[in-house]
Protein backbone atom coordinates (compact mmCIF):
# COMPACT_ATOMS: atom_id res chain seq x y z
CA UNK A 1 0.00 0.00 0.00
CA UNK A 2 1.26 3.47 -0.77
CA UNK A 3 1.90 5.77 1.89
CA UNK A 4 0.64 9.59 1.52
CA UNK A 5 2.22 12.31 3.71
CA UNK A 6 -0.13 14.50 5.75
CA UNK A 7 -0.22 18.11 6.95
CA UNK A 8 -2.31 16.54 10.02
CA UNK A 9 -2.01 14.27 12.97
CA UNK A 10 -5.00 12.09 11.46
CA UNK A 11 -2.42 11.35 8.51
CA UNK A 12 -5.18 12.13 6.15
CA UNK A 13 -4.37 12.38 2.35
CA UNK A 14 -3.52 16.12 1.27
CA UNK A 15 -6.27 18.22 -0.54
CA UNK A 16 -5.67 21.27 -2.90
CA UNK A 17 -6.06 24.73 -1.19
CA UNK A 18 -7.04 22.71 2.49
CA UNK A 19 -4.97 24.34 4.70
CA UNK A 20 -3.18 22.65 8.14
CA UNK A 21 -5.92 21.47 10.40
CA UNK A 22 -5.19 20.13 14.05
CA UNK A 23 -8.10 19.09 15.89
CA UNK A 24 -9.04 21.20 18.27
CA UNK A 25 -8.65 21.21 22.16
CA UNK A 26 -11.98 21.40 23.82
CA UNK A 27 -12.14 21.36 27.35
CA UNK A 28 -15.01 19.05 29.23
CA UNK A 29 -17.50 21.57 31.04
CA UNK A 30 -17.27 22.11 34.59
CA UNK A 31 -19.78 20.18 36.99
CA UNK A 32 -20.07 21.92 40.30
CA UNK A 33 -21.04 19.46 43.09
CA UNK A 34 -20.84 19.85 47.21
CA UNK A 35 -17.27 17.90 47.19
CA UNK A 36 -15.83 19.75 44.38
CA UNK A 37 -15.35 23.78 43.60
CA UNK A 38 -16.46 24.92 40.32
CA UNK A 39 -13.35 24.64 37.74
CA UNK A 40 -12.10 27.85 36.35
CA UNK A 41 -13.31 29.29 33.19
CA UNK A 42 -11.67 28.45 30.04
CA UNK A 43 -10.54 31.49 28.16
CA UNK A 44 -8.91 32.72 24.78
CA UNK A 45 -5.16 32.11 26.86
CA UNK A 46 -5.91 28.47 27.45
CA UNK A 47 -7.41 27.82 23.76
CA UNK A 48 -4.09 29.32 22.34
CA UNK A 49 -2.20 27.43 24.60
CA UNK A 50 -3.54 24.29 23.45
CA UNK A 51 -3.81 24.81 19.92
CA UNK A 52 -0.41 26.49 19.50
CA UNK A 53 0.93 22.68 21.24
CA UNK A 54 -0.84 21.46 19.10
CA UNK A 55 0.17 23.15 16.16
CA UNK A 56 3.48 22.34 16.97
CA UNK A 57 3.45 18.84 17.73
CA UNK A 58 1.54 18.05 14.08
CA UNK A 59 4.41 20.19 12.32
CA UNK A 60 6.59 17.27 14.08
CA UNK A 61 4.85 14.48 13.51
CA UNK A 62 4.44 15.53 9.57
CA UNK A 63 7.96 16.83 9.23
CA UNK A 64 8.74 12.80 10.85
CA UNK A 65 6.58 11.21 8.68
CA UNK A 66 7.59 13.10 5.08
CA UNK A 67 11.42 12.57 5.86
CA UNK A 68 10.50 8.77 6.79
CA UNK A 69 11.87 9.66 10.40
CA UNK A 70 12.79 5.40 11.47
CA UNK A 71 11.88 6.06 15.42
CA UNK A 72 8.58 7.67 14.37
CA UNK A 73 7.70 4.70 11.59
CA UNK A 74 8.44 2.48 13.88
CA UNK A 75 6.01 3.45 16.11
CA UNK A 76 3.23 3.56 13.44
CA UNK A 77 -0.03 2.03 13.94
CA UNK A 78 0.61 -0.32 10.55
CA UNK A 79 3.26 -1.74 9.15
CA UNK A 80 5.15 0.52 6.37
CA UNK A 81 8.22 -0.10 3.94
CA UNK A 82 10.27 2.38 2.24
CA UNK A 83 12.13 1.39 -0.73
CA UNK A 84 15.43 3.58 -1.30
CA UNK A 85 17.86 3.35 -3.71
CA UNK A 86 20.73 5.88 -3.32
CA UNK A 87 24.24 7.09 -5.44
CA UNK A 88 26.93 8.54 -2.96
CA UNK A 89 29.70 10.88 -4.77
CA UNK A 90 32.50 11.73 -2.41
CA UNK A 91 35.10 13.51 -3.06
CA UNK A 92 37.48 11.60 -0.99
CA UNK A 93 37.45 7.79 -3.18
CA UNK A 94 36.34 10.31 -6.30
CA UNK A 95 33.60 7.86 -6.96
CA UNK A 96 30.42 6.48 -7.30
CA UNK A 97 28.56 4.06 -4.70
CA UNK A 98 25.20 2.50 -5.54
CA UNK A 99 23.21 0.93 -2.74
CA UNK A 100 19.12 -0.26 -2.74
CA UNK A 101 17.90 -0.93 0.62
CA UNK A 102 14.85 -1.84 2.47
CA UNK A 103 13.36 -0.33 5.74
CA UNK A 104 10.27 -0.32 8.16
CA UNK A 105 8.39 -2.48 9.67
CA UNK A 106 5.77 -5.33 9.64
CA UNK A 107 3.00 -6.05 12.00
CA UNK A 108 2.74 -9.90 12.99
CA UNK A 109 -1.09 -9.75 13.90
CA UNK A 110 -1.26 -13.64 13.98
CA UNK A 111 1.53 -14.13 16.14
CA UNK A 112 0.96 -11.20 18.58
CA UNK A 113 -0.57 -7.37 17.85
CA UNK A 114 2.13 -6.11 19.60
CA UNK A 115 5.36 -7.84 17.89
CA UNK A 116 6.43 -6.58 14.56
CA UNK A 117 9.09 -7.69 11.70
CA UNK A 118 11.85 -4.88 11.48
CA UNK A 119 14.00 -3.87 8.32
CA UNK A 120 17.44 -2.20 8.35
CA UNK A 121 18.45 -1.68 12.15
CA UNK A 122 17.05 -4.12 14.81
CA UNK A 123 15.05 -0.89 16.38
CA UNK A 124 14.95 1.27 13.47
CA UNK A 125 17.31 3.90 15.58
CA UNK A 126 20.57 3.26 13.64
CA UNK A 127 19.42 4.96 10.87
CA UNK A 128 19.94 8.93 10.23
CA UNK A 129 20.08 11.53 7.90
CA UNK A 130 23.55 11.40 7.43
CA UNK A 131 24.17 7.67 8.10
CA UNK A 132 22.75 5.72 5.54
CA UNK A 133 24.77 3.19 4.61
CA UNK A 134 24.75 0.62 7.67
CA UNK A 135 24.41 -2.90 6.94
CA UNK A 136 20.95 -4.02 6.02
CA UNK A 137 19.42 -5.99 9.04
CA UNK A 138 16.44 -8.30 9.92
CA UNK A 139 15.20 -7.82 13.56
CA UNK A 140 11.77 -8.70 15.87
CA UNK A 141 10.35 -5.60 18.30
CA UNK A 142 8.44 -6.51 20.74
CA UNK A 143 6.18 -3.80 22.53
CA UNK A 144 6.09 -4.06 25.87
CA UNK A 145 4.65 -1.05 27.31
CA UNK A 146 3.16 2.40 25.75
CA UNK A 147 1.63 5.29 27.43
CA UNK A 148 1.13 9.08 26.64
CA UNK A 149 4.63 9.70 26.90
CA UNK A 150 6.82 6.47 27.36
CA UNK A 151 7.72 3.49 25.68
CA UNK A 152 9.57 0.33 25.77
CA UNK A 153 10.20 -2.29 23.37
CA UNK A 154 12.16 -5.80 23.66
CA UNK A 155 14.48 -6.03 20.55
CA UNK A 156 16.00 -9.17 18.75
CA UNK A 157 18.26 -9.00 16.09
CA UNK A 158 18.31 -11.74 13.64
CA UNK A 159 21.93 -12.20 11.92
CA UNK A 160 23.33 -14.91 9.94
CA UNK A 161 25.21 -17.06 12.87
CA UNK A 162 23.35 -14.96 16.10
CA UNK A 163 20.71 -13.55 17.89
CA UNK A 164 20.89 -9.75 19.37
CA UNK A 165 18.60 -9.06 21.64
CA UNK A 166 18.22 -5.80 23.45
CA UNK A 167 15.70 -3.77 24.46
CA UNK A 168 14.79 0.30 24.05
CA UNK A 169 13.25 2.92 26.26
CA UNK A 170 11.24 5.68 24.54
CA UNK A 171 10.23 9.20 25.89
CA UNK A 172 8.44 12.33 24.36
CA UNK A 173 6.52 15.32 25.12
CA UNK A 174 5.83 18.71 24.78
CA UNK A 175 8.50 21.19 27.00
CA UNK A 176 6.12 24.28 25.99
CA UNK A 177 4.08 25.97 23.25
CA UNK A 178 6.32 25.56 20.45
CA UNK A 179 8.96 22.71 22.17
CA UNK A 180 9.34 19.61 22.18
CA UNK A 181 11.55 16.44 22.98
CA UNK A 182 12.35 12.70 22.29
CA UNK A 183 14.21 10.94 24.01
CA UNK A 184 15.46 7.03 23.02
CA UNK A 185 17.86 4.74 24.71
CA UNK A 186 18.60 1.27 23.65
CA UNK A 187 21.08 -1.26 25.29
CA UNK A 188 21.93 -4.28 22.81
CA UNK A 189 24.28 -7.66 23.12
CA UNK A 190 26.14 -8.60 20.07
CA UNK A 191 28.65 -11.62 20.22
CA UNK A 192 31.51 -9.22 18.16
CA UNK A 193 30.77 -6.08 20.00
CA UNK A 194 29.56 -7.12 23.63
CA UNK A 195 26.83 -4.83 25.03
CA UNK A 196 26.78 -1.59 23.83
CA UNK A 197 23.93 1.25 24.34
CA UNK A 198 23.04 4.27 21.85
CA UNK A 199 21.37 7.42 23.55
CA UNK A 200 19.54 10.27 21.34
CA UNK A 201 18.19 13.33 22.07
CA UNK A 202 16.08 15.37 19.64
CA UNK A 203 14.54 18.98 20.81
CA UNK A 204 12.30 20.12 18.40
CA UNK A 205 11.35 23.92 18.22
CA UNK A 206 8.06 24.74 15.51
CA UNK A 207 9.37 28.61 14.40
CA UNK A 208 5.95 28.57 12.13
CA UNK A 209 3.67 26.87 10.44
CA UNK A 210 6.02 25.27 7.80
CA UNK A 211 9.49 25.57 10.02
CA UNK A 212 11.40 23.11 12.85
CA UNK A 213 13.96 23.74 14.36
CA UNK A 214 15.83 20.55 15.48
CA UNK A 215 18.91 19.54 17.60
CA UNK A 216 19.60 16.26 17.81
CA UNK A 217 22.20 14.57 19.83
CA UNK A 218 23.42 10.90 20.33
CA UNK A 219 26.10 9.22 21.93
CA UNK A 220 27.00 5.63 21.26
CA UNK A 221 29.01 3.59 24.23
CA UNK A 222 30.39 -0.05 24.62
CA UNK A 223 32.74 -2.77 25.24
CA UNK A 224 34.06 -2.28 21.77
CA UNK A 225 33.38 1.25 21.45
CA UNK A 226 36.00 4.49 21.02
CA UNK A 227 35.12 5.67 24.46
CA UNK A 228 31.85 7.80 23.38
CA UNK A 229 31.44 7.87 20.22
CA UNK A 230 29.27 11.19 19.80
CA UNK A 231 27.40 12.95 17.20
CA UNK A 232 25.28 16.63 17.31
CA UNK A 233 23.73 17.89 14.54
CA UNK A 234 21.05 20.94 14.05
CA UNK A 235 19.13 21.17 11.46
CA UNK A 236 16.00 23.41 10.08
CA UNK A 237 13.34 22.04 8.20
CA UNK A 238 11.37 24.12 5.89
CA UNK A 239 8.04 23.18 4.17
CA UNK A 240 7.48 25.02 0.88
CA UNK A 241 3.53 24.45 -0.58
CA UNK A 242 3.00 25.31 -4.24
CA UNK A 243 -1.35 25.91 -3.73
CA UNK A 244 -1.81 24.48 -7.28
CA UNK A 245 0.46 21.29 -6.82
CA UNK A 246 -0.27 18.31 -4.17
CA UNK A 247 2.96 17.23 -3.89
CA UNK A 248 5.41 18.89 -1.31
CA UNK A 249 8.96 19.93 -1.35
CA UNK A 250 11.21 19.99 1.99
CA UNK A 251 14.65 22.04 2.16
CA UNK A 252 16.29 20.78 5.43
CA UNK A 253 19.47 22.99 5.76
CA UNK A 254 22.07 21.78 8.73
CA UNK A 255 25.15 21.54 10.40
CA UNK A 256 26.62 18.65 12.05
CA UNK A 257 30.04 17.50 14.04
CA UNK A 258 30.53 13.79 15.00
CA UNK A 259 33.91 12.04 17.25
CA UNK A 260 34.80 9.61 19.67
CA UNK A 261 36.38 10.12 23.45
CA UNK A 262 39.17 7.66 22.76
CA UNK A 263 41.37 8.57 21.67
CA UNK A 264 39.69 12.27 22.23
CA UNK A 265 39.35 13.80 18.73
CA UNK A 266 36.40 15.37 16.57
CA UNK A 267 36.45 13.32 13.14
CA UNK A 268 34.10 15.25 10.82
CA UNK A 269 32.84 18.99 10.92
CA UNK A 270 30.05 18.71 8.02
CA UNK A 271 27.52 21.72 6.70
CA UNK A 272 24.88 20.73 4.04
CA UNK A 273 21.55 21.25 2.26
CA UNK A 274 19.06 17.99 1.96
CA UNK A 275 15.88 18.68 -0.72
CA UNK A 276 13.24 16.13 -0.64
CA UNK A 277 10.12 16.26 -2.54
CA UNK A 278 7.44 14.05 -4.16
CA UNK A 279 7.13 13.23 -7.84
CA UNK A 280 4.45 11.98 -10.33
CA UNK A 281 3.17 10.14 -6.90
CA UNK A 282 2.53 10.98 -3.25
CA UNK A 283 4.25 7.81 -2.36
CA UNK A 284 7.64 8.58 -4.66
CA UNK A 285 9.91 10.43 -2.83
CA UNK A 286 13.37 12.47 -4.04
CA UNK A 287 16.08 13.92 -2.40
CA UNK A 288 19.64 15.51 -3.29
CA UNK A 289 21.86 16.21 -0.54
CA UNK A 290 25.25 18.06 -1.17
CA UNK A 291 27.37 18.75 1.53
CA UNK A 292 30.49 19.96 2.75
CA UNK A 293 32.78 17.96 5.13
CA UNK A 294 36.17 19.26 7.07
CA UNK A 295 37.00 15.25 7.98
CA UNK A 296 39.57 13.15 9.10
CA UNK A 297 39.54 9.15 9.93
CA UNK A 298 42.14 9.00 12.80
CA UNK A 299 43.70 11.11 15.32
CA UNK A 300 47.38 11.38 13.51
CA UNK A 301 45.67 12.11 10.03
CA UNK A 302 45.46 15.58 8.99
CA UNK A 303 42.41 16.85 8.18
CA UNK A 304 40.99 17.07 4.69
CA UNK A 305 37.98 19.65 2.90
CA UNK A 306 35.79 17.42 0.84
CA UNK A 307 32.83 17.41 -0.71
CA UNK A 308 29.89 14.23 -0.60
CA UNK A 309 26.81 14.69 -3.06
CA UNK A 310 23.79 11.90 -2.75
CA UNK A 311 21.03 11.64 -5.10
CA UNK A 312 17.91 9.12 -3.44
CA UNK A 313 15.02 8.15 -4.63
CA UNK A 314 12.07 6.16 -2.81
CA UNK A 315 8.99 4.24 -2.59
CA UNK A 316 6.75 4.14 0.22
CA UNK A 317 4.38 1.51 0.95
CA UNK A 318 1.84 0.87 3.78
CA UNK A 319 -0.16 -2.46 4.18
CA UNK A 320 -3.33 -0.45 4.44
CA UNK A 321 -4.82 -0.56 1.21
CA UNK A 322 -7.49 2.31 1.76
CA UNK A 323 -4.97 4.83 0.93
CA UNK A 324 -4.32 3.26 -2.24
CA UNK A 325 -8.03 4.58 -2.65
CA UNK A 326 -7.22 7.41 -1.18
CA UNK A 327 -4.16 9.17 -2.96
CA UNK A 328 -5.60 8.36 -6.57
CA UNK A 329 -8.62 10.54 -5.49
CA UNK A 330 -6.39 12.85 -4.49
CA UNK A 331 -4.04 12.63 -7.54
CA UNK A 332 -6.64 13.47 -9.51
Amino acid sequence: MLLAPALTLADAPIQEGEPDEVEGWEAAAPHATSASPIEPEITWVDSSHAYATDQAQALTEWMDNFFGDPNYDLEKAESLLRLEWATEWDEEDDDYNNKVRLRGKLQLPRVSKRLNLVFSGEDGDDLTEDERQNEDRVGLLYNVREDKRSRVDLTMGIATSELRPGIRYRNQGPISERNRYRFTQRLQYESDEGFYTTGQLNLDRALSEDKLLRWSNRVIYGEESDGAEWRSKLSMRHRLKNPRKKRNLVVSYYGAVNGVTDPSFTKNYRLGVLFRRQIYRQFLFMEFEPSYNFRKKRQEDSRNSLWNVVVRFEIALERDLRRMKKSREADD
